[in-house]
């Protein structure tokens, strides 16, 4: 017999046509039942506790003659399975890519990172190294971006650069407590990690002059070169071609300069600051000579004394840097250079240090309205 031809057996000899464990005069029956079938009392006795553990068997009416009885199943949980926790709250943004990039279900969490990484906001410049498997995904993540503020995600607009989202997964998914988020926007740092600006770069070296980005907005520094620099080509052109020389110096201006082209035009405006502006701009029909003395006297409100064109120079150098720092990263933030293998450099970026640094002239320029700035001499 088998066990369907016994449960059919059982419940025809039930009173209500279908048996239950918890009724005393069908458990009987089911040993009888047993017994017919010679079956030890031992074995009987084992079957019937096991049966009195399940839940209620029952027989289907609608099956006649032919219906099979058979225990209730035990519901299954068809709710859904809730999704993986995240270290922290991170940026749904940055997570939705990495998601569609390896192309994950709802239910399956981002792969975390399998070594932790420092980071102390309150400290100094710092390196880390990405190590071993870690190195797996921060290349596999090397290219993607998140759209420009106000896009989907999976547009073709990028809105950060190479290894930005290497950077947020490699700190916002391990245990390295950092809460990283991206802060889009032409004047914002890219990240803010626990809150503080980090601005990612992805120069091909950490050392050498590279670009801080484009400083046109800065209408006020650029007045200031403007003067300087017009001054010295003021004085450039009635020097003429010097003895020995088959053409005039090269040109520079206030978009493309660097340290010593800075301190050679403080020279000549050095030797202006001589000259009696004030009478020259009483002259009728001389308004000339009036507009190039509300100049300096602009100029010379916003660098304050400076007693030789070196230190007139660095002041201006530090004008010139002074409202991009403040805007990204942020003076107290962290600008950091990313490369493919791995390797990055945090500089904290502190006002302080340019001032304090005698030699932050030979590392301050622009070129085609790109400020251009050796971080690892300035701030390492």
């Amino acid at each position: 017999m088998t066990l369907d031809e016994l449960l059919l057996e059982w419940s025809y000899r039930s009173e209500r046509g279908y048996p239950s464990v918890d009724n005393p005069s069908d458990v009987l029956l089911l040993k009888d039942i047993l017994r017919e079938l010679k079956l030890p009392e031992g074995d009987i006795s084992e079957l019937v506790d096991d049966l009195e553990g399940e839940e209620e068997i029952k027989v289907n009416p609608d099956q006649g003659d032919k219906e099979e009885v058979s225990p209730e199943l035990p519901q299954q949980n068809t709710e859904p399975k809730e999704k993986p926790k995240e270290n922290l709250v991170g940026d749904s943004q940055y997570d939705a890519i990495i998601r569609a990039h390896l192309k994950l279900e709802d239910n399956e969490p981002i792969p975390k990172p399998k070594h932790k990484y420092p980071f102390n906001s309150s400290g100094g410049t710092f390196s880390i190294q990405v190590k071993g498997d870690d190195l797996k995904y921060w290349d596999d993540f090397w290219t993607l971006t998140p759209p420009k503020k106000g896009a989907k995600v999976g547009t073709t607009s990028k809105g950060s650069g190479d290894g930005e989202i290497s950077l947020y997964w490699l700190y916002q998914h391990s245990d390295s407590g950092v809460e990283v988020r991206g802060t889009q926007g032409s004047d914002n740092p890219d990240l803010e990690f626990n809150d503080l600006g980090v601005e990612v770069k992805a120069f091909d070296k950490h050392t050498g002059k590279q670009g801080l980005g484009r400083f046109g907005q800065d209408t006020e520094q650029l007045k200031m070169l403007g003067v300087i620099f017009g001054i010295n080509a003021l004085a450039t052109q009635f020097k003429g071609i010097p003895d020995g020389k088959k053409r005039a110096p090269k040109d520079v201006n206030p978009l493309t300069w660097d340290g010593g082209n800075l301190k050679g035009a403080m020279e000549e405006v050095l030797k202006f600051q001589k000259v009696d502006l004030a009478q020259l701009a009483s002259i009728p029909g001389y308004d000339i000579f009036k507009e190039i003395k509300e100049n300096m006297d602009f100029l010379n409100s916003r660098l304050g004394d400076y007693a030789s064109a070196e230190e007139g120079a660095r002041a201006m150098a530090l004008e010139f840097i002074k409202p991009k720092i403040a805007r990204k990263p942020g003076d107290g933030g962290f600008l950091v250079n990313v490369l493919r293998t791995g390797d990055c450099r945090f500089w904290k970026i502190e006002y302080d240090k340019v001032v304090n640094n005698k030699d932050a002239l030979k590392h301050i320029g622009a070129s085609q309205a790109m400020m251009k700035v050796n971080f690892e001499e300035l701030f390492g």
